[in-house]
This record gives structure tokens, sequence and C-alpha cells, in this order.
């Protein structure tokens, strides 16, 4: 409904609670931070917190060390320990010289998951004691299913064998022999296709276990570190405050002060005027109907936080003209009980649309008296309500055809108009009165659309003529001299020059074909809405066919009627939300809509 109204905050705290003021800050649920290299400037004399991050390269070291051992390093939800550098150097040291030969064990075997099964059942024989044996070797591998069958078979066997793990392919096994029959041993499995799998030299993950909690708990401490010296970039310090400034939503305020509740920390408020040099960000308040619609706006740009947000107009005029070009009752049925159920399990925005569309899908479905292309179903309905011969609406009636387009342009037409209002109300808040009174979306251009608008109507439907020169100076020729002259003017508006930076002759000349393509564009504008009436033949005339080939297909025909109905659904459907976002960004938004504003942020969602 509303961009949420912003106030400008402060927190400062001594240098000895500047990190508990940070701790606050990251956990916040309504700080958006500003780097500080925007606040601190000669003027004020302030500087920045400057820093070394050690503690980056400690975290990364440590991520490597897991990585090449197949550890996966997690921090703790609570910090346990804590550590000097000097503690956590000299540990690096001592991990990264132990895990060395964990490392080059690991990197030597490209294990698959059943090799993995398969060595944790040899583990418990102890990996160093079998390396270990002065007259016994072993081997073990993957064994072929059929080979399986052999080895039973051999007489006089060297060896003994014991099975660690079983698929329908392969049979894993573990061979013992003495030293004096290795080779012999060796050469019989080679024969059988063993793919031998190396015996690790040491049982790494007795090493890792060794070390794991540990390793946890300095990653711990040093993530919580990292992310604390991260920052410090939303740091100023003047004289002995460090000074964090930043947005919270003005509702939030009273919350957001509660947070720092226990802390010896100063916050203030302020109007986001008092500083101008700062953008406030943009956050997007809507109910829940039009939530879903802030997908399509954010899409083209994030309004700035003093415009307008649009998302309310998105999603009346998206779902209106969806609504007309896939109206029916049956399908839009669906589309509304589709998009809820997903939007309800997935929180997906677009499912959310979906849902919304279908309401308006269902409302024209019932004007048109389609059902599932069923376009007789609703006729007693509508004789007793509108009281017609047939439907109130038959879109397929050839003498109806050329009143749907016209329909479709006047649509499109009165969306120019109301998009022409809404950029006027824009340029007067901000008080850009060249915009405002002399673009073809300003006062001059709306005077000249809405009288040819007023002028075409009236005379083919109420009978009267205003295409006379009495009207046609002040409403078609003074609007084209404002068109032309929009620069000099605005300039003179400002007390500038009007003199332009290339000349008059240059001026006139390019100022002529930006004028003539102002006109052709209020043309092609208007014409660009005919596809609302011809989506609407297209979803009819693809029922039809529908409906024809489940007459023609007998006892078949519940089942073409209900793939036709999909098909067309989806086809039809996706089609449509196409072509109205199209309208809605090319048509509507290029007119009113200037974007450039700055998401809101919590500290969190930034580092």
């Amino acid at each position: 409904m509303s961009i949420t109204k912003m106030k400008l905050v402060s927190i400062s705290a001594s240098e000895g609670n500047y990190e508990e003021m940070l701790k606050r800050c990251e956990t916040s649920k309504y700080l958006h931070a500003e780097n500080a290299t925007s606040i601190v400037n000669e003027e004020n004399g302030g500087r920045l917190l400057s820093i070394e991050n050690i503690y980056s390269d400690y975290v990364n070291t440590l991520k490597n060390i897991g990585h090449s051992i197949g550890f996966e390093m997690k921090a703790k939800p609570t910090l346990e320990k804590t550590y000097t550098n000097e503690e956590i150097e000299t540990f690096l040291k001592n991990v990264e010289e132990q895990f060395k030969v964990v490392s080059d064990s690991v990197e030597s075997n490209s294990l698959t998951g059943d090799d993995e099964i398969a060595l944790e059942t040899l583990r418990l024989l102890d990996f160093t004691a079998m390396h270990d044996c002065h007259y016994i070797s072993f081997g073990m591998g993957r064994l072929p299913i059929e080979s399986v069958k052999k080895l039973n078979l051999i007489q006089d066997a060297k060896f003994i064998t014991a099975k660690l793990h079983q698929t329908s392919q392969y049979q894993w096994i573990v061979y013992a022999t003495s030293n004096t029959y290795a080779r012999e041993t060796k050469k019989m499995f080679d024969g059988l296709y063993l793919e031998e799998i190396k015996i690790p030299t040491i049982d790494s993950k007795k090493i890792i276990a060794q070390y794991e909690e540990e390793l946890t708990n300095v990653y711990t401490y040093c993530e919580e570190r990292n992310r604390l010296y991260s920052l410090h970039q939303y740091v100023s310090i003047f004289e002995d405050h460090y000074v964090v400034v930043g947005f919270v939503p003005e509702k939030d305020l009273d919350k957001f002060k509660t947070e720092f509740n226990g802390v010896d920390v100063s916050v203030d408020a302020h109007n986001t005027s008092d500083a101008p040099n700062l953008t406030p960000p943009t956050l997007l308040k809507n109910n829940w109907f039009f939530r879903p619609f802030e997908m399509f706006v954010t899409m083209y740009s994030l309004p700035a936080y003093r415009d307008m947000d649009p998302t309310v107009f998105v999603g009346i005029t998206y779902c209106f003209l969806f609504g007309i070009m896939f109206g029916d009752l049956g399908q839009g049925f669906l589309l509304l009980l589709g998009g809820l159920f997903l939007e309800w399990k997935s929180k997906n925005k677009l499912a959310g649309i979906v849902g919304r569309v279908g309401i308006t899908s269902m409302i024209f479905g019932f004007l048109f008296g389609s059902v599932f292309g069923n376009e007789e179903i609703l006729i007693p309905v509508h004789r007793g309500l509108f009281n017609v011969h047939e439907k109130l609406i038959n879109v397929m009636d050839g003498n109806f055809t050329m009143t749907l387009l016209i329909s479709a342009v006047v649509i499109g037409a009165v969306l120019i108009l109301i998009t022409m209002v809404m950029n006027m109300a824009m340029h007067l808040k901000h008080k850009d009165w060249g915009e405002l009174f002399f673009s073809q979306n300003g006062l001059a251009g709306f005077a000249f659309y809405g009288y040819l608008f007023v002028a075409i109507a009236g005379q083919f439907v109420f009978g009267f003529n205003i295409l006379t020169p009495m009207w046609m100076i002040p409403f078609i020729g003074l609007p084209i001299v404002l068109f032309f002259f929009k620069e000099p003017l605005s300039h003179l508006i400002q007390g500038k020059s009007i003199k332009p930076h290339g000349g008059w002759g240059n001026f006139v000349l390019e100022t002529f074909f930006e004028v003539f393509e102002i006109l052709l564009s209020f043309v092609t504008n208007s014409m660009s809405y005919l596809r609302v009436g011809g989506f609407v033949l297209s979803h009819a005339g693809m029922m039809l066919v529908v409906m024809t080939l489940v007459e023609m297909t007998g006892n078949a025909g519940p089942v073409v009627f209900v793939i036709g109905n999909l098909f067309v659904m989806a086809l039809e459907g996706l089609i449509v939300g196409i072509q109205t976002l199209r309208l809605e960004y090319y048509e509507m938004f290029s007119r009113y809509f200037e974007g450039g504003g700055k998401k809101f942020n919590l500290i969190s969602s930034d580092n």
C-alpha cells in the first residue's frame, strides 16, 4: 500500500563496549546500517575503524584443512571457549602437521560410497596393526559376483577371505596370506578381476576424532570474530565514541531500542531529512492480497524512498487484464486453488499471483459464460440474472468482435490516462515543474491525449463533435508546442539559460523528430492494448477446438476434455501472463515509474 516510513538512528558506544554494540546490531531485526564511508568526511572530523582482520585467514585455513581431510567445519550455536592469536596460530601449526599425513591418505583414494562402507567394516581390524604385521600380507577390493563363485571353487587356497560388503554386482572382500604366497595370491585375485582398494596406512577417522572438538571450538571462535570484524565497515569514530548510523522503520523504533537493553549504548533517533547525503532504503508495505505483486515491481526496479509504491496499482491492473484475456470460470477456479495452495506450501510469490489472477479469471469467465470451455452451461443463469436471450457477453459472436477490440483500446486509453495522473502526482511531489507541465506524460500530454479520447468517444458514442479549431488549438496545438519547447521552458522555470547547449539549429532538428516520436507513441501505445481483445478471442478459440475434439472422440471424450483444458491452461496461461506483464512494463511503468530505490537490508543479510 505504501513505502514504510524510516527513522535515521545513530548508535554509539565507548571503545570498551563497541563490540557488544556491534553484536546487538548484527542480530537486530530492524536495522539497515549505512557504510561508515558515507558518514565520515573532513567536515565532521570522523575517522574509520581500521583494524586488520586476521580472523578471515584463520577461517579459510580451517576450512581448507577440513576440506583436505573430509571434515565439514561447522560453528557451534554458542561460543564455549576463547583463544589468543598465539594459541590459534600454534594450534593451526600442529593441526596442519598432523593432518598432512591424513590428507595424503584421504586424497590418495577416490572411493565410492560402497567402498567407504567396506572400509568402515575393515576399520575394526585396525589399519595400523595390519600394516605392522611382519609375516602376513593383507589386501582388499571389490570382486565381481561371478568371480565370488569361482573363488569358492579354489582348492588348497593359501589365503583366507572375509566379506566386508556386497551389492547386486560386487562383493567387497579382505584377504590375508603369508608373505611367502603374497605375490602368487595377488596374481590369482587379478585373474578373478579383483579391483584393489588400497588399505589406508593410518585410521584418519580416529585422528580426526581426537581433534574434532578443539577444531570446532577454534573455528566457532574465529568465525564469530571474523563476522564481528566484517561489521567494522559500519563503524565511524568521533573522538572517543564508536558510532553506527542507519535506518529503522518508524513503527519499530521502540522495539529497536529495547534490543540494546542492558548494554551501555546510546541510541538516538532523527528525521531522515537531517542527513540529506544519506538515501533512506525502501521497504515496501502491502497487505496479504497485493504483497506477491511486489515481485513484479522489484523485477523492474525498486521505487525510491520518497516516490510512490505502485504495487497496488500493478496488482489491480494485472489481475484485471489477465482476467479479461483468460476468462473461464472453471479454469480460473483451478488457478485460484492451485496458486493459493502452492503459495501456502512454498511461500512462492509467483504462485500467489497465479492464485489472485484466478479470481478475476473466474469473474470474467462468469460474464463470458464459459466453464472449462463449455459455453452453454451458464446460459440459464445469465437469462435469470441479466434478462438476456442467451449470454451477457458472447465473445464468439462475430458481431461482437469489433466491440471487443474497441473496448480493449478504450481500456488501454483509460489506463494510459491514469498513469499520466500518477506521473503528474509524483512530479508535483518532487516539484519537478518541467516534467509536470510540459512532458508527454505530464499536463500537456494529459490534455492532448485526454482531448482526443473524449473527442473520438463523443463523436462515435454520444454524437457530439469537438474536433473543431476552437478546441483543437488549445488541446492539440498548444500541447505540441509545449512538447517542442519542453527543455527551454523547463530551464526558464529553473532560472537557467533557455539557450540549448548545441544551439538552436540542432535543437529544432532533434526536437522535431522527438515530438514526432511522441505523437507516434500515443498511437502505438493505444494500439498495443488490442492484444487484450485478441487474447480473449484466442482463448475462446482454443477452447472451441478442445470441445470439438471432445465431441469427435466419443468414449475418450472425458480424457480429451481434461487434457485439453490442462494444455490450454498451461500454454494460454503462460502467454497471457507474459503479455500482461509486458503491458505493465512497457505501456504503464514507463509513463510514471522511475525506480532507483535502495533495498532495505538488515546487517545479518549483508554479511
